[in-house]
């Protein structure tokens, strides 16, 4: 059976298209106005991919900030849910899951079965947070595919004293001005976002092995500082980062895994 995810975040809007065991289509693009017309866009991109015809998926389930808003969907379900399921098809040794995305941080640990245990989320402000580094990025001229390189070159790493973003992009630019190294200012950042991590997995009492996903997870110094920070065995799973809990919603929609556990996380339905 064909069926597929929607992942609709606070930056990204994601669709995933799979039969049971390999995401066979993909497609994401960033959150703008007309909704359906957008998600019409990315299914048809997605099903291009995939090879399926228009009426080949059979059934959707939506996740998500904004998963409600999925029309289509016979289940809107919790991110976290949607994220365990798909890294434990992917790595049976998963344990815990860091989703580092726009806004969120998201620690979930699941169990032996690949089934949702607890989930630690960081407070609501975009300092820490993958928004937080684009503002700086953008400060600074970097473009964001380029941080990580950028960032690495730095010898002394800028601590920022607020945790507010909005005061934290002033301290930082004024920082800029008086001379401070661009790239002392994002390794700042990424180390900043690293232990925002490390905080929350220290609370979720997380097991090995950890999986590192969403939009920032793209950022390899990411990884590499929250290794050291944490000195833990953190995992790259074979499909990108972003599109996890889409291809984890598309999973689920097969039926045979919406075990009763899973349920308890639909928060919806069509």
């Amino acid at each position: 059976m064909i069926t597929a995810g929607v992942d609709v975040g606070t930056r990204f809007i994601k669709v995933c298209i799979t039969d049971g065991r390999d995401p066979l289509g993909f497609a994401c693009t960033e959150m703008g106005p007309h909704f359906d017309a957008v998600i019409k866009s990315l299914f048809k991109e997605a099903r291009s991919q995939a090879q399926v015809g228009r009426w080949g998926i059979k059934k959707i389930i939506a996740t998500g900030f904004g998963g409600h808003l999925v029309k289509k969907a016979i289940f809107t379900l919790s991110e976290s849910v949607c994220t365990a399921k798909a890294a434990f098809i992917l790595n049976n040794d998963i344990r815990t899951i860091v989703d580092v995305g726009g806004l969120f941080i998201n620690v979930s640990t699941i169990d032996s079965n690949g089934f949702l245990e607890g989930t630690h989320i960081n407070e609501r402000c975009a300092a820490g947070s993958g928004k937080f580094l684009e503002m700086i990025a953008e400060a600074v001229g970097m473009p964001f595919e380029r941080i990580s390189n950028y960032a690495a070159q730095s010898h002394s790493p800028y601590s920022c004293s607020n945790n507010c973003a909005v005061f934290a992009e002033s301290e930082i630019i004024s920082q800029l001005n008086a001379g401070r190294s661009s790239s002392d200012v994002l390794s700042g950042v990424v180390r900043a976002v690293a232990s925002k991590a490390a905080t929350l997995l220290k609370s979720a009492q997380a097991k090995d092995d950890i999986a590192l996903i969403g939009g920032v997870a793209k950022v390899p110094l990411l990884k590499d500082m929250l290794t050291e920070i944490t000195d833990r065995k953190i995992v790259t799973l074979s499909v990108d980062s972003q599109l996890l809990a889409a291809f984890g919603a598309a999973l689920i929609a097969q039926g045979k895994t919406m075990q009763k556990k899973e349920r308890v996380y639909a928060v919806g339905g069509n």
